[in-house]
C-alpha cells in the first residue's frame, strides 16, 4: 500500500473537522449579526410611548328586545316597523323586502322592484329569486373553492325578528347548512342603516360564509325608464349612465376598497386606480342616495352592473368581503392552486343610506352628504385658514444609487446648496408660497430603505441639510424630507426579512420578487419612523411625506394578526404624531382614514381608470374634502397632456405641484427615481411659473367648499364654491375663467 493511500482516510478526517468547525463559526457569525439586528430593533421607540396604540374595536352586540311582530299589511305586504321625523320604516314579512317612506314627499325607496315588476322579467330559479331577495349570500363548502349562492327565499331558511331602538333586527337561518347570520335595519335621521354583526355569524364545519351583498336593488330602475345614473368610487368619481349602450364585455364593476390586498396572493389584473373612499350612490330622476360604509370597509367590494341581456335592472351594492380566495403554491415544481381562506374574517359591518331629493339628488349633493358625515364622524379637519397665495409643492430630488461593476455608487442629482439655489430662483420669479419636499436623501441612496443615516454625504451631510433647513426657515418655507413605510428592499436593509416582513395568506414572507423587496410590518415601520422622526427633528425639518401611509393597505397574517384596518389606524396615528412633533404631516394618494391626520396630501386621485363600464369621471372626492385639505395632481412635468391637465387641477381644486432635479434626469438612470424622465430645472422655471400665477387665482378658494359640479356643454364644465364663485373650464380652447358674484376677476 502506498503513503498516499495510507493517508487518505486521514486527511478525510482532517477536512470533515475543519468542514464542522467552519460550520458552526457560521452560525455563530449568524447568530451574533442577528442579535445585533434584533437588539438594534429591540432599542426602537416603543408605540406606547408615544402616545400610539394598536386599534380596538369591540363588537356590536345583539339585540336582546321583544319580538317584532308584523301589524296590518300595506297593499304591497308590507308592515311598519317604526318612524322618525323624517321617515318610515316597512318590511314585508316572508322575504324582508324593506321599504323607506319619505314623509316630505311621499317618495317610496325599495329594497326590489314590486312583484309586478318581477313578473314582467323573463326569469327562473335563482336570476328570479335574488331579484327579490334584500341581500345575496354566497357560500363555500369546506375544502373546496366551488361558490355556491343562495338568498332569502331560500325554502329551507327559518327568520326570527327582534325589535331595536331604530328599527328590526332579522336572525336568519339555513336549515340544511346549519348556517345563520343577522342583519339589523334601523332608520337614521338621513335614511337607513344597515348592521351585520359578527356575533350573529354561526357557521358549520361544512358550510361557510365566503361574501354577503346588500340591498343588491335598492331603489333598482328598469332599463331606460328613469333618468339618471349610477355612482361608483373610481378614481375621483365614475358614473354609469342608464341612458348609454354599451358592449356586453366588460359590462360589471367590481372592485375591492383600497385595492387588493397583497398579502391575499392574487392574481394582480392590469393596473389601475384604487379605490380611496367608501362611498356608492345611485340617481333617480329627482331622488338618489349616497351609501357609505362605515364599519368592514377594509374587506369591502363595490358592486355594480347596468341592466343588462339577463336581468333588465340596473344594480349597485356593497359586497361584504369573508373569506379570500388566493393561489397556493403547493411546490417550486408545479403551478400555484386556487384555495380559500379557513378562518373567516371577524367585523362588523355597517352601510347608511343618506337619501336625498331635489337639488341634492345628484353626485354634488352625494359629495356633500359623504362631507357631511366626515366632519359629523371627525375624519375630516376643520376649514383652512384664509391663504393669500396659492402654494407650490416642490419636490426635489438629491440623487439615488446605481448599480456598477464591483459594486453600486451613489449619484448627486441635486444637492442641499444647488436646492437652496432653485428655491431662492423661484421666490425670485415671484413665487410667494412654497411646500418643498425632498427624495434620496438616505444614506444607502435607496428610497425604500432603513439604512438612513447619517444624511447622504454626496448632497452635504447633516450639516448641509441644517444649512438648507435653517435658510427655508428664514423664508418661513418648510422643509420636508420623504420616507417610506411599506415596501423595503431585500438586501438594504437593517431589519431581518423573515421577522420584520409581512406574512401572506399562505404563511411564506410577503416579497415582490422583481423589485428584490418585501413588505414590512406596520408595526416595525412606524417605530422606525418615530426615531427617524425624532433624528430629523434636531436637524430643523419641517415635516415627512410618507409615501405609503395614503395609499398601500395591508393585513398581517404572521404572529402579529394584524388587519389591514389595524395598519390604516398605524398610519394615520403615525401621521398625526409627525404633524406634532416637526410640524407637518404629507402623504400620497389620500384613502379616507389619513384625511384627518395629513396636512396635505400629492397625487390625489384625479383621474379614473377607463373602464369600459364608466362613462364619465366627475370631481367627487375633491368636492368632499375641498376647504379642509390642500391636494395635488400628477407632477406637472411628468403630464401626458400638460394643458388639459392643468385645466383638470383648476376644475377640481388642486394645487401646483412640480418634481425637480438641479442637473440633468438623465443622472438619475439607473437609480430608483429614472422613470423621472424631464426634471431639470432650468427647463421647467418659465413654465413653472406661469403654472403658478395662472393656479394662483383660485388661491382665496382654497378654504371653500364646492357646492355644485355641472357639466355645460360637451368639453366645458362649472365648480360653484360656497361663497358664490364660479369656476369654468373649457377644454376645447384650453381657457378657464373664474366669475366672482357681481362678475369677473
Amino acid at each position: 500500500m502506498s503513503k498516499t493511500e495510507n493517508s487518505s482516510p486521514r486527511m478525510l478526517r482532517t477536512k470533515k473537522y475543519w468542514l464542522r468547525v467552519g460550520l458552526i463559526i457560521l452560525f455563530v457569525i449568524i447568530a451574533l449579526v442577528s442579535t445585533i439586528i434584533y437588539s438594534n430593533r429591540d432599542t426602537l421607540p416603543r408605540l406606547e410611548d408615544n402616545g400610539i396604540h394598536l386599534l380596538e374595536l369591540p363588537p356590536t352586540p345583539l339585540s336582546i328586545g321583544e319580538e317584532w311582530l308584523p301589524g296590518k299589511l300595506d297593499n304591497n305586504g308590507f308592515a311598519k316597523v317604526t318612524e322618525n321625523s323624517s321617515y318610515v320604516l316597512l318590511m314585508e314579512p316572508k322575504t324582508t323586502q324593506v321599504a323607506i317612506l319619505e314623509k316630505s314627499s311621499g317618495f317610496l325607496w325599495r329594497s326590489n322592484p314590486t312583484n309586478e315588476q318581477v313578473e314582467n322579467e323573463n326569469l327562473k330559479g335563482l336570476l328570479r329569486t335574488n331579484l327579490q331577495s334584500p341581500f345575496l349570500l354566497d357560500y363555500v363548502i369546506n375544502g373546496k373553492t366551488q361558490r355556491n349562492a343562495t338568498n332569502a327565499l331560500d325554502l329551507n331558511m327559518t327568520k326570527g325578528f327582534v325589535l331595536t331602538e331604530h328599527g328590526v333586527e332579522v336572525m336568519y337561518h339555513y336549515t340544511k347548512l346549519d348556517l345563520s347570520f343577522v342583519i339589523r335595519y334601523e332608520l337614521t335621521e338621513k335614511g337607513l342603516e344597515l348592521t351585520v354583526p359578527i356575533l350573529g355569524i354561526i357557521e358549520n364545519a361544512d358550510f361557510q360564509i365566503f361574501a354577503l351583498q346588500l340591498l343588491p336593488y335598492f331603489g333598482a330602475v328598469h332599463r331606460t325608464d328613469e333618468e339618471g345614473y349610477l355612482f361608483v368610487p373610481d378614481g375621483p368619481g365614475g358614473l354609469i349612465y342608464y341612458h348609454t349602450d354599451r358592449p356586453a364585455v366588460g359590462n360589471r364593476y367590481e372592485q375591492m376598497l383600497y385595492d387588493n390586498d397583497p398579502a391575499n396572493l392574487q392574481e394582480i389584473a392590469v393596473p389601475r386606480e384604487a379605490i380611496a373612499y367608501p362611498v356608492f350612490g345611485m340617481k333617480r330622476d329627482g331622488h338618489a342616495f349616497a351609501a357609505i360604509i362605515k364599519d368592514g370597509k377594509y374587506t369591502t367590494k363595490i358592486s355594480a352592473a347596468p341592466a343588462g341581456t339577463q336581468i333588465g335592472y340596473h344594480m349597485i351594492a356593497a359586497k361584504f368581503v369573508y373569506r379570500e380566495e388566493y393561489l397556493r403554491k403547493v411546490s417550486t415544481m408545479t403551478s400555484s392552486v386556487s384555495s380559500i381562506q379557513k378562518e373567516r374574517i371577524h367585523q362588523d359591518r355597517k352601510i347608511e343610506y343618506r337619501l336625498l331629493s331635489g337639488q341634492s339628488a345628484d353626485y354634488s349633493g352625494m359629495a356633500t352628504a359623504y362631507r357631511d358625515y366626515l366632519i359629523e364622524t371627525e375624519q375630516l379637519p376643520s376649514t383652512l385658514p384664509e391663504i393669500k397665495n396659492i402654494p407650490l409643492l416642490l419636490g426635489i430630488v438629491g440623487g439615488g444609487t446605481k448599480d456598477v461593476f464591483g459594486g453600486d455608487s451613489y449619484v448627486s442629482a441635486t444637492t442641499f446648496e444647488q436646492a437652496g439655489h432653485i428655491i431662492n430662483n423661484l421666490e425670485d420669479a415671484g413665487i410667494q408660497n412654497m411646500i418643498v419636499y425632498y427624495q434620496g436623501w438616505q444614506n444607502s441612496g435607496h428610497k425604500d430603505t432603513n439604512q438612513r443615516f447619517p444624511i447622504q454625504p454626496e448632497l452635504g451631510g447633516g450639516n448641509g441639510l441644517k444649512a438648507l433647513t435653517s435658510m427655508l426657515a428664514e423664508k418661513n418655507i418648510p422643509l420636508l424630507l420623504e420616507d417610506y413605510l411599506t415596501w423595503m428592499k431585500v438586501s438594504k436593509n437593517n431589519p431581518i426579512m423573515r421577522t420584520d416582513g409581512v406574512r401572506s395568506i399562505d404563511t411564506t414572507v410577503l416579497q415582490n420578487m422583481r423589485k428584490n423587496a418585501y413588505l414590512l410590518n406596520p408595526v416595525i415601520g412606524v417605530r422606525n419612523a418615530i426615531d427617524t422622526i425624532d433624528r430629523l427633528k434636531k436637524l430643523g425639518v419641517g415635516g415627512v411625506l410618507f409615501t405609503g401611509a395614503g395609499s398601500t393597505i395591508y393585513k398581517d397574517y404572521g404572529s402579529s394578526k394584524l388587519e389591514r384596518e389595524d395598519t390604516g389606524h398605524l398610519f394615520k396615528s403615525l401621521l398625526t404624531y409627525t404633524r406634532e412633533k416637526l410640524g407637518l404631516a404629507v402623504t400620497d394618494r389620500g384613502n379616507d382614514y389619513v384625511l384627518r391626520a395629513a396636512d396635505l396630501i400629492t397625487n390625489f386621485p384625479l383621474e379614473g381608470s377607463y373602464d369600459f363600464v364608466i362613462d364619465e369621471n366627475v370631481p367627487f372626492y375633491p368636492m368632499a374634502v375641498h376647504g379642509s385639505i390642500l391636494y395635488t395632481g400628477l407632477e406637472g412635468n411628468l403630464r401626458n397632456e400638460y394643458e388639459k391637465e392643468q385645466l383638470k387641477l383648476i376644475e377640481y381644486g388642486a394645487i401646483p405641484y412640480f418634481r425637480l432635479t438641479y442637473s440633468s434626469s438623465r443622472e438619475l438612470k439607473g437609480t430608483d427615481y429614472d422613470r423621472l424622465y424631464n426634471s431639470e430645472y432650468a427647463v421647467w422655471k418659465d413654465r413653472i411659473t406661469e403654472e403658478y400665477n395662472k393656479l394662483n387665482l383660485l388661491a382665496s378658494l382654497l378654504n371653500r367648499r364646492m357646492l355644485k359640479h355641472e357639466k355645460q356643454a360637451e368639453g366645458i364644465y362649472q365648480m360653484t364654491y360656497d361663497d358664490g364663485t364660479r369656476v369654468k373650464v373649457n377644454y376645447k380652447t384650453n381657457e378657464f375663467e373664474v366669475i366672482k358674484k357681481g362678475g369677473l376677476q
